[in-house]
């Protein structure tokens, strides 16, 4: 009998033997707006805050030391309950996860904006860090569930676009919020949006079915794992302030060293591991978690390194900078969801690979700038910085929990933030710390050059040239005593005795001359810190190629059963 025969009157081809078409949740686009919403104050919120420090500095009676632990708190909470959150939304619901994260932070801003003091500011933004990992962590998770396979890429691109257009807005919002309000507006613009978010939330995401049958938290694994990153985090980002070489420092380094193994060893005995560790045998995941880190070692220094070039060498005012690098975000934003569709038609792996090809090459070609280099000698090579950012971010992030099957997606998500966050904080130790060496460096080479080019000068008399070199390394030693990064790059002969008339013109040509040498050897300062990160991009493209040749691959690998040991065969 034929196949046409054997259909039913009333019925759809696709009931006379082929499977129905799955066309995912019948409210997926909503459930993906009021998804990337919540996102969307999350990332919004980091940025909005390294564009007001100067203004928490001024307003709070605080120090530089002081509103860097405003960052810093946000980001060791991030880093320690990112892969807890995870387990959490896999044993009690994502959804239920991420109200939590929507209120939380939403609470958590408005005690922000209110924050009498540094301290409790700093304590406030930990609470935002909580709520911000519970937010980060289970959006993925919730968004590729709401969509069949095959439209996957695409909302994933779309998801990060979002993401990408908070970070683009951000610095702009920030200077507006402070030039009109005070920087108490860039926590209280996140409540309105996180109302309305938790409202549309609760409406339109569905409940999803826990996995009671895996049992309980696994405590000791949380603790773990919290420990080691809390130490890590803090080594890295303490550093430099402390010095690598310090008592403290190095027992923080040996201890989140030491959790390795230790949780490692634990999540393959206990019956109810916090991470599986057999996820490490799907290959897809395993590679997409490394791509991303190299990815945030390379991201994590750059914005830092690109605002301090533009303020510094090039002259430009922060809210100029800020404009100037939204073009990074915003070309993400226009690349995303193009690259979803992308990863869609030929998998994940040659758009990841590409684009973290095209961020690596954009910072060897941040490295040749120099104290010559203008707004458009920086825009064009961040177009590259945008274009990678926008291909391999969303195309990573689908490929690595795509890989995995629902159940253990929450995990696998904050497995992947971990892993993102870890390498920003990594890179920013270490191009803080290499543009730390090289500007010493430079300005004792300057200070040199300088010297020399007092010395050389025929149309001082002995008496000028003895005094200048004497006003020269006092301005000198004064800015490295006080830390100073970019030294005497505008006047290094400040507070110089007056020349005689007749030397007016030979003083002016001096120091102009001396300007330039130092502005020059600053510029030269840049040149390794972004090649370092150069480094991270391009070592990403290696993990980025084993992502799998179609979206949801599994690549030889398999989850553990529910209920049975990591290790168990």
């Amino acid at each position: 009998m034929s196949e046409a025969a054997t259909t039913l009157p009333g019925l759809p081809a696709a009931s006379a033997g082929r499977p129905p078409v799955d066309q995912g949740h019948p409210r997926k686009w909503w459930i993906l707006v009021v998804v990337s919403l919540g996102m969307f104050m999350a990332l919004l919120d980091v940025t909005i805050v390294n564009i007001a420090t100067p203004a928490i500095i001024e307003g709070l009676h605080t120090t530089v030391a002081g509103v860097s632990w405003v960052l810093n708190s946000y980001s060791l909470v991030l880093a320690m309950a990112f892969l807890s959150m995870g387990r959490v939304a896999d044993r009690y619901g994502q959804r239920r996860v991420f109200l939590f994260g929507l209120v939380a932070f939403t609470v958590f801003s408005m005690l922000c904006g209110f924050a009498p003091s540094v301290g409790w500011l700093v304590a406030f933004r930990a609470g935002q860090g909580l709520g911000g990992a519970a937010l980060m962590t289970v959006s993925l998770a919730i968004v590729l569930s709401a969509f069949p396979q095959r439209q996957q890429g695409t909302a994933v691109g779309i998801w990060g676009a979002l993401g990408q257009a908070a970070a683009a807005i951000g610095p702009s919002l920030g200077g507006v919020l402070i030039a009109y309000g005070d920087w108490s507006w860039i926590f209280f613009v996140n409540i309105p949006i996180g109302l309305v978010a938790v409202a549309v939330c609760a409406w339109i995401v569905p409940r999803d079915r826990p996995h009671s049958a895996e049992g309980g938290l696994d405590i000791p694994g949380i603790l773990i794992s919290g420990a080691g990153l809390f130490c890590l985090t803090l080594a890295l980002v303490q550093a430099d302030a402390w010095g690598w070489r310090s008592p403290v420092i190095v027992a923080l380094g040996a201890s989140a060293a030491a959790t390795f193994p230790v949780f490692m060893w634990w999540e393959t005995r206990t019956p109810s591991p916090m991470f599986p560790v057999g996820l490490l045998r799907i290959r897809p995941f395993t590679a997409a978690n490394t791509a991303i880190m190299f990815l945030g070692v390379a991201m994590g220094g750059t914005f830092l390194m690109l605002v301090i070039f533009l303020v510094t060498v090039s002259g430009y005012s922060e809210l100029r900078a800020a404009l100037a690098i939204s073009v990074m975000p915003v070309l993400a934003l226009l690349v995303a969801p193009n690259a979803g569709r992308l990863t869609d038609r030929i998998g994940p792996r040659l758009p990841s690979a590409l684009g973290a090809a095209c961020f690596g090459v954009g910072l060897l070609l941040m490295a040749r700038l120099d104290g010559d280099s203008g707004l458009h000698d920086v825009m064009w090579r961040v177009a590259f910085l945008g274009v990678g950012m926008g291909l391999a971010t969303p195309t990573l992030s689908a490929a690595s929990v795509a890989a995995l099957p629902p159940r253990v997606r929450g995990v696998g998500s904050g497995s992947l933030n971990t892993m993102r966050q870890v390498g920003f904080t990594i890179g920013v130790a270490l191009v803080v710390a290499i543009f730390s060496h090289a500007v010493a460096q430079n300005a004792r080479r300057a200070t040199r050059e300088a010297t020399a080019l007092i010395a050389a000068s025929r149309q001082l008399g002995p008496a000028a040239r003895s005094a200048y070199t004497a006003t020269l390394l006092r301005n000198a030693k004064a800015a490295a005593g006080a830390g100073v990064g970019t030294p005497m790059t505008t006047d290094p002969l400040a507070g110089a005795p007056a020349p005689a008339e007749a030397s007016q013109g030979a003083f002016r040509e001096l120091d102009a001359a001396l300007a330039k040498l130092y502005h020059d050897r600053v510029a030269d300062s840049f040149t390794w810190p972004f090649y370092a990160a150069a480094c991270g991009g391009l070592l990403a493209v290696v993990p980025a190629l084993l992502t799998g040749r179609r979206l949801g691959e599994q690549g030889g690998g398999r989850a553990p059963e529910p209920g049975r040991r990591a290790d168990s065969p």
